[in-house]
């Protein structure tokens, strides 16, 4: 096993090609033109082109097997969707192909059904299978581009092979040319049609699939490949190399079997993938910030707010409100029951509840830091039971930690400081590192960005309803604790989650 693992790739990469080249051997045994039989099952015959496609699908299947064990993320997400999208793409594939000849089944609609006479589009295949991911990776909660990400090897892969069941069948080639010495007899052989020779365009789309998932296997563990960026590629280069490939088999006097309104579909599908593909790879920069490099998907990620979560500053929060009031408000003794509601809002907005004046909140919130300061610097902050030895679990198994808290930058090192958990946490956002708050998402979505780590791959833990609000309009599960002040509210804003401890999130994860 140890051999194994050590050149693992030597041997899934060598066994593949071996067992095409054995394949090819098999299929192209005898003089041309070759069967595009494969073998009979009384009288039923499996075509070769059934074979190659087939044998792609097990590869790429096992490519992403491999890849999902190497993100310990669970291999059956592709062996059940294996199952499921192997006969929806192969619906789509002939959906494809019925669409865009409706006249020949008018008089017949039964042999819409009948695959025995042939009649696919991979165009149709590919789009069935991105619009089925989206529903399968939300039922199996996992980020939907990196799955792309993980199948678009297999699509190369299938393609790459079956255009050599289009080579058996005798189809797919270009016009006349004068010579193709340059192939295999064995090739050359099976390109003549009429006594000419013509263009093997089967041989250039496979070479060209070939080089593409080279490209994406040797540039895939690169810290600049973003998550999407695999799928991206694979539009783009899948997209381009069908064109001219596409426009020189045309040139072979055979008509094209799939039109709209005298626009051949193939070539006006592959303009749509680049272009989709290049949306991605824009749109996911822009919008999707947070997806991190490719090869660091398994990277976890667990946020936590700070005050009353990590750190119980809940008396210190009490005394610095009561040193405020007693300056700007000296009539005003507020009980534990009026001060507990400025636990979780900004100062802002808290401080609104009382002076309406812009200029003299922000005169208070200076105040009040002046005041908080000096009561961190004296007295000290103490960290909830079992927060220290939670992080190191966490930091032992690769998660990322993140503080997302409504106090400054500052008072959340210092807070963290006082209890040695600064070196453990990768990430902070506080207040003044965002123009908007919680219950906004914005502050959790700029920590997992500079986390680069996806959001279906991160928790949050807080103990206000903000928090939990703030989680569920991000879209990430959330963890309350329940050893909070505000634990009827937080546990009307429905957590997904709820700990009497810290400790007890590693059951959670």
């Amino acid at each position: 096993m140890k051999t194994f693992k050590k050149y693992q790739n030597y041997f899934v990469y060598g066994g593949m090609l071996l067992t095409f080249l054995v394949l090819v051997l098999i299929a192209t045994r005898g003089a041309a033109p070759y069967s595009s039989t494969a073998f009979r099952l009384g009288s039923f015959g499996v075509q070769w082109y059934a074979v190659f496609i087939l044998t792609g699908i097990v590869f790429g299947g096992i490519l992403a097997f491999i890849e999902l064990k190497r993100f310990n993320m669970d291999p059956n997400i592709i062996w059940d969707g294996l199952l499921i999208f192997i006969p929806s793409a192969l619906a789509g594939a002939r959906l494809w192909y019925v669409i865009f000849n409706l006249d020949r089944y008018t008089n017949d609609p039964l042999q819409a059904f009948d695959l025995t006479r042939g009649g696919l589009g991979i165009h149709g295949a590919i789009i069935a299978v991105f619009l089925g991911l989206i529903l399968y990776t939300k039922y199996k909660k996992v980020n939907y581009f990196l799955i792309l990400d993980l199948v678009a090897p297999g699509f190369l892969i299938g393609q790459t092979l079956g255009r050599w069941g289009n080579f058996m069948n005798r189809e797919l080639y270009g016009p006349e040319v004068a010579s193709l010495d340059w192939l295999p007899a064995f090739i050359k052989d099976n390109m003549v049609f009429g006594n000419k020779l013509h263009h093997p365009t089967f041989l250039y789309e496979s070479i060209w699939n070939l080089i593409g998932l080279i490209l994406i296997l040797a540039f895939r563990k690169q810290k600049f490949v973003k998550i999407g960026d695999i799928v991206s590629f694979y539009l783009v280069w899948y997209g381009i190399g069908r064109i001219p490939n596409e426009i020189l088999r045309m040139s072979s006097g055979v008509p094209e079997p799939l039109m709209l309104f005298n626009i051949p579909v193939s070539i006006a599908t592959s303009v749509g993938l680049i272009l989709a593909g290049l949306a991605i790879f824009i749109g996911k920069r822009i919008y999707a910030k947070e997806m991190g490099p490719y090869n660091q998907a398994s990277l976890k990620a667990v946020l936590f707010d700070l005050d009353g979560t990590v750190i119980d500053t809940i008396q210190i929060i009490y005394k610095t409100l009561r040193q405020t009031f007693a300056v700007y408000f000296p009539e005003l003794k507020l009980t534990e029951k009026e001060l507990k509601p400025f636990v979780g809002p900004t100062l802002n907005e808290s401080f609104g509840w009382y002076e309406k004046d812009p200029t003299r909140i922000l005169e208070m919130i200076e105040t009040y830091r002046n005041f908080n300061r000096e009561n961190h610097e004296k007295d000290g902050v103490k960290a909830f039971p079992h927060a220290k030895e939670l992080f190191q679990i966490l930091k032992s198994h690769n998660y990322k930690i993140g503080i997302v808290s409504s106090k400054q930058n500052y008072f959340v090192k210092l807070g963290l400081s006082q209890n040695d958990l600064l070196e453990y946490v990768d990430c902070i956002i506080g207040s003044d590192d965002t123009p908007k708050h919680k219950p906004d998402p914005l502050p959790l979505k700029l920590a997992l960005e500079k986390l680069e780590v996806s959001k279906d791959r991160a928790f949050y833990v807080g103990d206000h309803p903000f928090d939990i609000e703030a989680a569920k309009a991000l879209g990430i599960p959330s963890i309350g604790v329940s050893y909070t002040t505000h634990l009827e509210a937080l546990l009307a804003s429905k957590p997904d989650y709820l700990v009497d401890d810290l400790e007890k999130i590693l059951y959670i994860l």
